[in-house]
Order: structure tokens, then sequence, then C-alpha cells
């Protein structure tokens, strides 16, 4: 056992996680995101997808797994039809069939949407039809009220979450400079309506691309964020499990990944053209996390750190980044652990 997994052995997460890139395309031009929405490559080979997963599961060692399938945008009008949505079903029977030659405990699938769609009906169908199989299935969306949704198209998502209200897995919220800049200003806005309607909302970390410098976040920017939450929203994870639990699992939960071609990876491989790799200051992996993981630890001292159980550690590849600003001299997370016992909340 190297030092890193030494240091975490007991942080990572008993589930594994894979996020199942179908393709690109997308009806949404998120500046935010990497992708290419203009790209078909792969709506027409959902189901060989099957090719790669079967090769990841034959090496997995967890016996809980999720699968987070997406886009693109996986239910876009202008794609989504009555033959896509029987690739959909099929691809989720593939994806339960083998969980169950490779004997895991348990598999669950989640749709990954933007919910700016229309056609519901086939989105009910395949949700009873990936739970007729025995598979877990529900719908994984986003609010972010910066650079996400214009007016009509924020409507068109409000409705949906109504309408498929009992399927959400839950809601994330991306920490770019721009959303964090918004709701440090308090509005009562759609996010602040489901919070206290009892959604489960999630902080997703910004992983920095071409778009960094006007997205990233610098460590006061985190900082001022995570003590608004916990002063108005300490529900939201991971507030919550900072505030509730003695120990938690890292945020990073070193997700495979299958991509529109088939190619299996981690999150490394997203940024291995020359200009993305030069944002960092490690040399990022396609398929290896060890060395991200190592820098973080070392530069904040983790394993010496009196909140290390508690903490979740955050994205190390946000924190690799080569222009990220930091302007404490400690770490943001050390930081907000201490905020949170200074407001008796632990």
């Amino acid at each position: 056992m190297d030092l890193v997994d030494f240091i975490l052995r007991d942080k990572r997460d008993k589930q594994q996680e894979y996020t199942i890139h179908l393709f690109e395309f997308c009806n949404l031009s998120c500046p935010f995101c990497w992708q290419d929405h203009d790209n078909i490559v792969g709506i027409d080979t959902v189901l060989d997808k099957l090719e790669s997963i079967e090769k990841f599961f034959q090496k997995e060692m967890r016996k809980h797994v999720v699968l987070n399938i997406m886009g693109g945008e996986i239910f876009a009008d202008e794609i989504f039809d009555e033959k896509l949505k029987n690739d959909y079903i099929s691809l989720a029977q593939g994806i339960t069939d083998l969980g169950k030659k490779y004997k895991f405990e348990s598999i669950g699938i989640n749709w990954v949407t933007n919910l700016v769609i229309s056609k519901r009906d086939y989105v009910r169908d395949l949700l009873k039809a990936c739970r007729d199989m025995g598979c877990k299935s529900k719908l994984v969306t986003s609010y972010d009220p910066r650079g996400r949704f214009n007016k009509p198209n924020l409507e068109i998502f409000k409705e949906n979450v109504y309408d498929f209200w009992d399927d959400l897995e839950g809601i994330g919220v991306l920490l770019t400079k721009s959303n964090i800049k918004y709701w440090l200003s308090d509005p009562k806005d759609f996010m602040h309506e489901l919070y206290h309607k009892g959604v489960k909302v999630y902080a997703d970390y910004y992983m920095p691309d071409c778009q960094a410098e006007r997205s990233m976040p610098t460590d006061k920017e985190h900082y001022d964020i995570f003590t608004h939450f916990i002063d108005k929203y300490p529900k939201i994870e991971p507030i919550r499990s900072w505030i509730e639990n003695e120990r938690n699992v890292v945020s990073c939960r070193s997700s495979k990944l299958v991509l529109e071609d088939g190619t299996m990876c981690l999150c490394g491989n997203l940024v291995q053209e020359p200009r993305d790799k030069a944002m960092y200051k490690t040399d990022i992996q396609k398929a290896n996390n060890k060395p991200i993981e190592k820098a973080f630890l070392e530069k904040y001292n983790c394993s010496t750190c009196e909140y290390f159980h508690r903490c979740t550690l955050g994205c190390f590849m946000a924190h690799d980044y080569k222009y990220a600003e930091e302007v404490f001299d400690e770490c943001v997370y050390k930081m907000t652990h201490r905020y949170i016992e200074n407001k008796g909340l632990r």
C-alpha cells in the first residue's frame, strides 16, 4: 500500500461511481462546460458503451456501484425519440445484467439531465422500465442561476422539477465564481424554495477548463460561500456532513469514465490537451489520480490536521489548478471547520 492509499484508506467511498458520457450533443451552451455541444458522435452507438462498462466491471473490487448516465443532454427534444428511449432501456438492462454477472450487491442508475425538455412521457417510460428490471433509477439535475438558463428555459426547468419531484435524486449547484457571487447576495431564489421544501441540494466543485480564468473561485470565495451556506442553508451537502458527521469520505469519488467514443479513463483524461495540461501544477494522468491526491495531501498537510476525519478534502483537480488565486495562508477547509466549531455547531 502506497502512502496516499494509506492516508485515505478509511476515506474512500464504499460505493464506486461511474460516469457514462453517451455523447456531447446538448440543447444548452453553458459557458462553464467543456463539451462540444454540436457534436453528435455517440448518439447512434449508445449500446456500444456496454463493452467498456464490462471491462471496468471485470476489475471492480467494490460491491456497490452507481452509474451516472449523461450527455450532453440525453433527453434533448432534438434527438430523444422512441428509438433512443429504447436504446436507453436496453443499456439499463445490459448494465443490470452485468451487475448480476459480477455479483454486485447493489447497482443504481442516475440519468443526468438539465430538465429543459418536453418529452416527459418518454422519461417516465424509461424510469419505469429500469425499476421493473430491479434497478434503482433516479434523475439528477443542476440549478445554476448564472450561465445555464435563459428566462424561458428556466421556467421549463422549474416546471419539470415539480413534475419529476419524486424521481429526483438531488439537485446540484456548481460553485463557479459567478454563481457564488449571486448566492452571496442572498436571493430568495429557486434554490431557496427547493431547499426549504426538503430537496437534497449538494454543492459541486468546479473543475477548471479553458474557461477557468472567468469561472474559478478563489479560496476566499469558497470560504465565503461555505460560511454563507453554514449560516443560511446548513443542510446543503457537504455542509451537512461537515456539521453532523464525525467521519466523512472524500468528495472526490474517483469516478470511472466512459466517453462517447468508448474511451475508459478518470476525469484527468478530460484535460490532456497541451493547453489544458499547462493549467495544472501536477502532471495530470489519464487513469491515475494518485499524483494530484498526493500533491493535495502534502500541500495542506492533511494527515496531521485535527479535522482530517471530518473533512471531505474538496476537488483535487481544482486545487491543482495553476492559476487558482489563494488569498489565505491556511487551508480553506480547515478554516471552515473551525468556523463550524466557533458557531457551536459541533
